[in-house]
């Protein structure tokens, strides 16, 4: 049999290439849009949600896997693996995990399961990492030992897209978005402890930007970092920006850009953007 099983959601947005080259199974969430069910990063491409969200009066939703995806994919792969190791977006905002765990239950597969406490490109930094070590011959506890650390270690700093689209979602209000809109207020959300968490209020898009920087740069000299990604939602021209800039601060750095899945740009709207790392020495937050 095959030593590990690898198991992702499309949080992750790790590619249909990537997810071949590397054997890896990716569970899709779902997005509601009025009424029709897609399959994130299978139905919906993401040129075609940004045209629905840009049409839509109705703010999309979405969905967790049912615990019977789940468990059709378990009970394959305990026909073929000795066992799995699946790492889920944050359980802070998705019942993901939760489903993967009951089902692998059900399955009587045994499984490792990794809170990675993000998600997008630092959730498939994470699987990248764990199949580099298998393919390095670690065993499956040394490999699950190390992936467990590395959620402690992550950070993500945000600045979302549009203030209209939390106003969609019910995440603002009509007088909080026209305020926010006036004054030109900036909220920088930040990942902590899987949660989503405003960190700062900055006046002005560049000051946000700037500040973000800032603080990556604080990490950068205090701790160290490693796996470093831009991710966003529709706004290459700028990431490509982010990039340029995370370059001047170090040329060595190695640095990923990617699109957003849809299912997380239901939530926090078009254009928004974001940075994310991994720190070497454990973070005080």
């Amino acid at each position: 049999m095959k030593k590990i099983a690898w198991v992702t959601d499309s949080v992750s947005c790790i590619s249909e290439d990537t997810a071949e080259k590397y054997g890896f199974n990716v569970v899709p969430l779902s997005i509601i849009f009025d009424g029709n069910c897609y399959k994130d990063g299978i139905e919906l491409t993401n040129e075609e949600f940004y045209k629905k969200l840009k049409a839509s009066k109705v703010s999309p939703t979405t969905s967790q896997p049912a615990v019977g995806d789940f468990v059709e994919l378990y009970e394959k792969l305990k026909q073929e693996y000795e066992m799995g190791i699946a790492i889920h977006v944050t359980s802070k905002v998705s019942g993901t995990l939760n489903a993967s765990m009951l089902a692998a239950e059900i399955a009587g597969f045994n499984m490792v399961h990794i809170d990675s406490k993000i998600g997008a490109k630092a959730q498939e930094y994470m699987m990248l990492e764990g199949a580099r070590m298998d393919r390095e011959g670690y065993t499956g506890v040394e490999i699950a030992k190390h992936l467990q650390e590395l959620p402690e270690r992550v950070r993500g700093l945000n600045l979302i897209g549009s203030l209209e689209q939390l106003h969609k979602g019910g995440r603002v209000s009509g007088a909080g978005m026209v305020i926010g809109n006036l004054l030109q207020i900036r909220p920088i959300i930040e990942f902590q402890n899987g949660e989503l968490v405003q960190l700062e209020k900055v006046r002005t898009t560049k000051k946000a930007e700037n500040r973000i920087f800032e603080l990556f740069k604080a990490s950068y000299t205090e701790k160290g970092v490693y796996g470093v990604a831009v991710i966003h939602s529709n706004l290459f021209e700028k990431a490509r920006e982010w990039k340029e800039r995370l370059s001047q601060i170090d040329p060595a750095l190695e640095i990923e850009v990617g699109d957003l899945s849809p299912v997380i740009s239901a939530h926090v709207g078009e254009g928004t953007i974001g940075l994310m790392w991994f720190e070497k020495k454990t973070s005080d937050k």
